[in-house]
């Protein structure tokens, strides 16, 4: 394995008698900006196809109720440590990924509320 992430999980899976870490989810929260929706939006789609062909299963949702409303939160998720530490690992040399992150983030369309990351508790 390479890459701190995947390095991290084999050194864990050797500690815990050789169990796969649970699965993965990476979230942020963004805040649209009014008269950009529409470019946050367009933005959005474009990262759900890099991300997904990058390995990860996206979720996109609206705020309605509780936390930050009437924000977006963009969930990735990935079965096991290892295959979240893949994706970690392509996206520096992903030029495609480079190339889109660069673009959204010179057009102010959206503010990053929070992010997360989350494990999933197996059994439950």
């Amino acid at each position: 394995m390479e890459g701190s992430f995947a390095a991290h999980q084999e050194m864990g899976d050797r500690e815990r008698g050789g169990n796969t870490m649970a699965q993965i989810s990476q979230v942020a929260n963004w805040r649209p900006i009014p008269n950009k929706l529409d470019t946050f939006v367009g933005q959005v789609s474009k990262a759900k196809a890099i991300h997904e062909r990058l390995g990860a299963t996206v979720n996109v949702a609206q705020t309605a109720v509780g936390g930050e409303t009437m924000t977006i939160v963009y969930m990735m998720t990935f079965e096991s440590g290892a295959t979240y530490g893949a994706f970690i690992d392509a996206l520096p040399d992903d030029k495609e990924w480079q190339t889109f992150w660069a673009e959204a983030m010179a057009s102010g369309s959206a503010e990053l509320v929070s992010t997360g990351l989350y494990t999933a508790i197996e059994g439950l």
